[in-house]
This record gives structure tokens, sequence and C-alpha cells, in this order.
């Protein structure tokens, strides 16, 4: 009896009013308003954070998209640190093999040269030209120096351990590379000027053309030595500091 008593003493208008709202259903985007007299206002919209999937998605994502950058990172880092050591690994194999060549190309070279007695019709040696004795004495040094390289490169790889300890061996490397590649070449170019004088003198012979040979195989290992010497300035001049 008091909703009837208090429902007599509503106005028509606003009792109308009631009745049509009992037809609007909850929106979570606007909330339309109607006035006494029937007409709407203009629908009033309101934010939630339930009104917008972008910024829920976005707080989602933001953790998502940070995961990711440092995966992407860290496998950056990984694979620089692999190319790295794959780098160094590389460049140490292919200094002993460069190391064993230029062995191999001074024994070669020096044994042939001493080997050059009493041949041809002038019964020459190569002992009476101080060209030949000077490319011969270098090619032994380099033998002596190479081989000391390549087994303290395979001592290293076996063992870990250096022979020479860094950072004075690299120095020690670097120069006597340069030194002997030069020592090298100008023993072999004079070893060359030699034997062209006495072919243009007294013509080919079996003694000029072992000396020939000899001094060959020495420009190929200027060649070897020239190649460790590269190497040799890389590890100097990229080493940790």
């Amino acid at each position: 009896m008091a909703k009837e008593a208090m429902e007599e003493g509503i106005s028509p208008s606003l009792r109308s009013a009631l009745q049509n709202s009992d037809d609007l259903t909850p929106s979570s985007k606007a909330i339309v308003v109607r006035s006494p007299d029937g007409s709407e206002t203009p629908p009033t919209s309101f934010l939630s954070p339930l009104s917008s999937p972008s910024s829920a998605k976005a707080a989602v994502r933001a953790p998502t998209e940070t995961k990711q950058v440092l995966e992407t990172e860290n496998s950056t880092v990984v694979s620089s640190i692999l190319r790295r050591k794959w780098r160094a690994e590389a460049v140490r194999r292919a200094d002993v093999v460069a190391r064993m060549v230029a062995a191999a190309l001074c024994l070669i070279s020096f044994s042939v040269m001493a080997a050059d007695k009493d041949r041809g019709w002038t019964t020459d040696a190569f002992n009476s030209y101080k060209e030949y004795r000077y490319c011969l004495s270098v090619n032994v040094i380099g033998f002596v120096y190479a081989g000391f390289q390549a087994y303290a490169e395979v001592h290293h790889m076996s063992s870990k351990k250096r022979i020479i300890r860094r950072p004075m061996g690299n120095y020690f490397n670097f120069a006597m590379d340069q030194i002997l590649a030069y020592l090298l070449i100008s023993a072999s170019s004079s070893a060359t000027a030699r034997t062209n004088y006495w072919v243009t003198n007294w013509g080919t012979d079996p003694f000029p053309n072992m000396i020939s040979g000899s001094v060959a195989v020495s420009f190929l290992a200027f060649v070897a030595f020239a190649l460790s010497s590269l190497i040799s300035a890389y590890n100097l001049f990229n080493r940790p500091i």
C-alpha cells in the first residue's frame, strides 16, 4: 500500500519516464538518460578497464616484448662470442700450417743447395760463392725458427700453456717473422742474381740448375713467412687489453 501511495503521488509524466527506463539495458559504452517529458539526452560515454581492450592488450604485451628483446640481445652476444672463438681457432690453425710449410720449404731449399757440390763440367760447389752461402744460412735459420714455432703452437693447443708468455710472445713472433721474411727475400734475390751471372757467362749446367731449384723453393718459403707475419701482426694488434 505504501508503494501504491507513492506511485499515486508521482506525476503522470515522471511515472511514464520510470516505466520507459525499465526497457533500458545496461551498456558498458554509454548511459542514455531520458528527461521527464520523454525526450532523450545525448548518450554519456564513460571509460572502464573493460571498455578499452587495446590498453589491456598493451599491458599484457609489454612484458612479452621485453622478454623477446632480452632473448634477442642474449642470442646476439652468444653468437658474437662463438664467432670470436671460431675466428681465433681458425687463425691458430692457419698459423700452425703456415709455420710447418715454411719449415718444410726451408729444409728442402738448403738441402738441395748443400747437395750441389762438384756438379757439371766445372765441378763447382755452392760454398765457393758468398751469395749461395748466405741463402743457405738464412734457410737453415728459417727452418729452425719455423720448426720451433710450429712445436710451440702444437704444445699450446694440447696443454693450453705457452712456452713464451704473452704479450712478450706476440712481440717476439711479430719481430722474428718480419726479420726472417726480409732475410729470405734478400738471400733469394742475391742467389738469383749470381745464378743469372753464372749462366750468362758459362751457359746452363747441372750446377746452376740445382741452385735455381733451391732458390725457387726459398722464394716459396718467403711467401709462407709473409703469411706467418700477417698472422702474428693480427695476434699482436688484436690482443685483449
